[in-house]
């Protein structure tokens, strides 16, 4: 069938290891939209760190943002689509993680556009881990008191708190969170927590139901286990070579790696090589 849209995944698969755009792929994907084929960012991002590039790319179809909890369109306060962590269960993982003494922050608000740190034993260092590592500055450091259901919740902190937390989640909150193991350099671990049926494969299935395409219609391309549901959802499925091996282990084929314009030589060849 005939490729109608294009889901591209941002960190580690459009942005190169600097976190830059190349001019490389910017043409590719003005070449793609040329053609008719729409282009949907799905990443782990807030909305704010993901309409900007948006908007320096000009796209204009609904951008998948927290990895699946809320869609966003361009121009729009409210969500499309917000689904968030049960408040219950929120508040148990939050109290568990505060006795055992792990650094974690909370994304609530509108579209979980807030991000808020929790006070830590080492709260400059859980600081500037989610810079290092995450993208990002927390807007507020302080005791959190959640009166609606957060849209994610992030922890960051060394391996031997994170890794039998996370086996925890797991074990306790099966089908309710979906929590997701990443790496970093050094000896730290992350887990990123989203509602049980928030996936950013879910997601691209809710947005091209409304946009009328089926999934042979659609191509996924991501580089993390955070990836997985949309390229094994998608008609065609690539992993970065740069890629978690779990990932490239499920996908149809493999791009070249980010420093190399993988993304954008993958897609051209796809879609723009006559």
């Amino acid at each position: 069938m005939k490729i109608k849209l294009v889901a591209l995944d941002i960190d580690g698969t459009l942005l190169n290891s600097q976190g830059e755009l190349t001019p490389k792929t910017r043409a590719v994907i003005a070449s793609i939209k040329e053609k008719g084929i729409g282009i949907v960012l799905a990443t782990g991002r807030r909305p704010l760190r993901t309409t900007t590039l948006a908007e320096e790319l000009n796209l204009k179809l609904p951008l998948i943002t927290h990895n699946g909890a809320v869609i966003i369109e361009p121009g729009r306060e409210r969500p499309l689509l917000k689904r968030g962590i049960d408040l219950k269960i929120a508040a148990e993982i939050m109290a568990r993680l505060e006795k055992n003494r792990i650094n974690y922050a909370v994304y609530a608000g509108e579209g979980g556009g807030d991000l808020i740190l929790a006070p830590s034993y080492a709260w400059q260092e859980a600081e500037n881990l989610m810079l290092t590592y995450m993208g990002e500055v927390p807007d507020k450091t302080g005791k959190i008191r959640l009166a609606k259901q957060p849209v994610r919740l992030s922890v960051i902190d060394a391996k031997d708190k994170v890794l039998p937390f996370y086996e925890y989640l797991k074990a306790d909150f099966a089908g309710q969170i979906n929590p997701m193991l990443f790496t970093t350099k050094k000896r730290w671990r992350g887990i990123e927590i989203i509602c049980g049926r928030c996936s950013k494969g879910a997601a691209l299935a809710f947005l091209a139901e409304r946009l009328g395409i089926q999934a042979p219609q659609v191509v996924a391309i991501g580089d993390n286990v955070n990836d997985l549901e949309m390229i094994t959802w998608a008609g065609l499925g690539a992993a970065m070579a740069n890629g978690a091996p779990a990932l490239k282990r499920a996908a149809d084929l493999i791009a070249p790696d980010f420093d190399s314009d993988g993304a954008a030589l993958f897609l051209s060849e796809l879609l723009l090589a006559k």
